[in-house]
């Protein structure tokens, strides 16, 4: 006869530990789908149409181009494009995964980043939802970097660096703690050299992705130039061989940029071009109060700063000092908050453990395990299903759309345009110019565009921004550019078309002063709230040219709406209306209901 012995129930203490288990688990998706949210950012960047064409060109002519394209101020001009294969993978994933699939892309890209510094804190020892509370800070401040562009592959090379290099110097302050230590031969080695072998092709692939390749050379060289040093201050003579084993690991992977269809050419390029300044494009100038990066790259060097002084952890030189650098980066240009924030993403959660560790001690001391009652427990599981179940709903609508504002971008005046069958050369703000190419080109080249200093010598960009901004603006202008002339653009290009965004109040005043009087040689042919479009007179007013516009299909209104169309938002070929009526005045509307014949979507 066997007897059966009753199950002994658990302790209120297992319990509660179960409890409280189940309840961090929950709370570390919530922060990960947290972290995800602004990764996921779905507003449209303005060279993105740029990025997808001229990978479409690539693909349809074979080839690269050498010069520049789709622009008639810089034909011939050398192009020197390092986002290549950005482009390429931008213009393949339009033709086979579409818009929704490259924002799920996207967004899968910047959760890898997370999770190399996931796999990084967890081999630290860092707890999961001390690291992620991190994580989430640190996508916050990505967030502004991340819309569709090349450069969310230099994010991802840069932290498969950052990686590298963890796992390359893993325990390496725990195993050389004495700085007046002689090594061994039989001590273990400090370097695992296998981790560092991935650096050259990384930044071979890196070259031909984007200039970010720049910052983490300079990254990469204060890590190693730094790991020589403590070599040399912990062995002496004896760390030779090992700080030149990292000084060839450094030129291989120096050698390894040079892997590119430009080869030196590139990089004479980026030497002229970084060394002048930029000050008409605002993410190379220093984060302001009124940019939404702001305030989340200040709370993240509040928490480097005080996690690195509260730490319990031995705090890495190198590490310190190469944040401490990169972070006077951020703070002196905007865009360096990226790499500032990847670098605090893989380097401050182990500090930031100990702290937490410390502080969870410090507060349970003394104090018993209490268990949840059942009301507190379902509360909390509610509670936190819900804020799961909104963040994943949240996330699923940023997913399913990527809005063309038609109160940010010309959609109606590229849609008119479309219609005229216009063609010619045109002036439009850099802003614009890109989505300008996507939706005329062929037929209509631009004096310039987002693609800057890669294809366009710099007399072009200060007539350009002489036009823009005149000098209301920062600005750097070459020293045979002469006085500035917001009009020059005009006479000097002699372009058929302008389309104005009417936010730019310099450009708006040119074009008005240009168009006005009987003599002048301008004319509006399409207005709303957001553009203008002027044609050359001797090509919209004669009737005996064969682009003449007449008055019946010129459109003169304030519309102004709030809707979007999905990008890429290009024009709709429709055919003309009326194209042999010749009207007496220009059409002028109020926004009524016969203006939806350009604003229904």
């Amino acid at each position: 006869m066997t007897t059966t012995v009753p199950p002994v129930p658990p302790s209120p203490h297992e319990v509660a530990r179960r409890d409280y288990r189940g309840f961090r688990r929950l709370a570390v998706i919530l922060l990960a789908l947290a972290a995800a949210g602004p990764l996921s950012l779905n507003l449209v960047d303005p060279d993105l149409w740029g990025h997808v064409r001229y990978g479409q060109d690539w693909i349809a002519d074979g080839q690269i181009a050498r010069t520049a394209t789709h622009t008639y101020t810089a034909v011939g001009h050398p192009w020197i494009n390092h986002e290549n294969l950005a482009e390429w993978l931008l213009a393949r994933g339009v033709a086979t995964v579409g818009v929704t699939g490259l924002l799920l892309a996207k967004l899968a890209l910047g959760m890898a980043v997370l999770l190399l510094m996931w796999s990084t804190a967890h081999r630290n020892g860092v707890r999961p939802i001390a690291a992620w509370a991190c994580f989430v800070l640190v996508a916050y401040n990505l967030q502004a970097f991340f819309p569709m562009r090349p450069q969310l592959l230099s994010f991802l090379w840069c932290a498969a660096m950052l990686f590298a290099l963890d796992r390359a110097f893993a325990g390496w302050g725990q195993r050389q703690s004495d700085l007046t230590q002689r090594r061994r031969e039989s001590d273990p080695p400090l370097i695992d050299w296998r981790w560092l072998a991935v650096l050259p092709p990384l930044f071979a692939v890196w070259v031909n992705s984007h200039g970010g390749f720049v910052a983490g050379g300079a990254i990469l060289t204060a890590v190693l130039v730094g790991r020589a040093i403590e070599l040399f201050v912990r062995q002496g003579r004896d760390a030779a061989p090992r700080a030149i084993g990292l000084a060839a690991i450094l030129l291989a992977s120096g050698a390894a940029t040079l892997l590119n269809p430009y080869g030196a050419e590139l990089h004479a390029w980026l030497l002229g071009s970084l060394g002048e300044a930029r000050p008409e494009i605002t993410e190379w100038g220093p984060p302001t109060r009124d940019n939404p990066v702001f305030w989340p790259f200040v709370a993240l060097t509040l928490l480097a700063s005080v996690t690195l002084t509260m730490s319990d952890r031995r705090r890495d030189p190198v590490q310190v000092i190469v944040l401490a650098l990169v972070g006077w980066q951020a703070a002196s240009h905007l865009r360096h908050i990226a790499f500032f924030a990847l670098l605090c993403g893989f380097w401050l959660p182990p500090h930031l453990q100990t702290i937490a560790a410390r502080l969870r001690n410090s507060a349970a001391e003394g104090l018993p395990i209490m268990g949840l009652s059942p009301w507190l427990r379902r509360g909390l599981s509610v509670a936190l299903f819900g804020a799961i179940a909104l963040q994943s709903a949240y996330l699923g609508q940023r997913l399913a759309s990527f809005p063309v504002p038609r109160s940010h971008y010309p959609v109606d005046a590229l849609q008119w345009m479309s219609d005229q069958r216009v063609r010619g050369d045109l002036v439009v703000c850099f802003n614009w110019a890109q989505y300008a190419i996507a939706s005329l080109a062929p037929d209509v080249r631009v004096s310039f565009d987002g693609r800057f200093r890669t294809c366009y010598p710099q007399a072009v960009i200060d007539r350009h921004f002489d036009f823009l901004v005149g000098d209301n603006w920062p600005r750097h202008r070459g020293p045979d550019s002469g006085p500035i002339d917001g009009a020059r653009t005009l006479e000097v290009d002699h372009p058929d078309y302008v389309l104005v965004d009417r936010k730019y109040a310099n450009a708006v005043e040119v074009m008005a002063q240009a168009s006005s009087g009987d003599d002048s040689e301008w004319s509006l042919v399409y207005q709303d709230a957001v553009a203008r479009v002027y044609g050359r007179r001797e090509v919209v007013d004669e009737l005996a040219s064969d682009r003449y516009i007449p008055a019946s299909r010129r459109w003169v209104s304030e519309h102004f709406s709030l809707t979007a169309v999905e990008w890429p938002a290009l024009p709709q070929r429709r055919a003309l209306s009326n194209p042999n009526k010749t009207p007496s005045r220009v059409a002028e509307s109020d926004g009524s209901a016969e203006d939806e014949r350009y604003h229904d979507g």
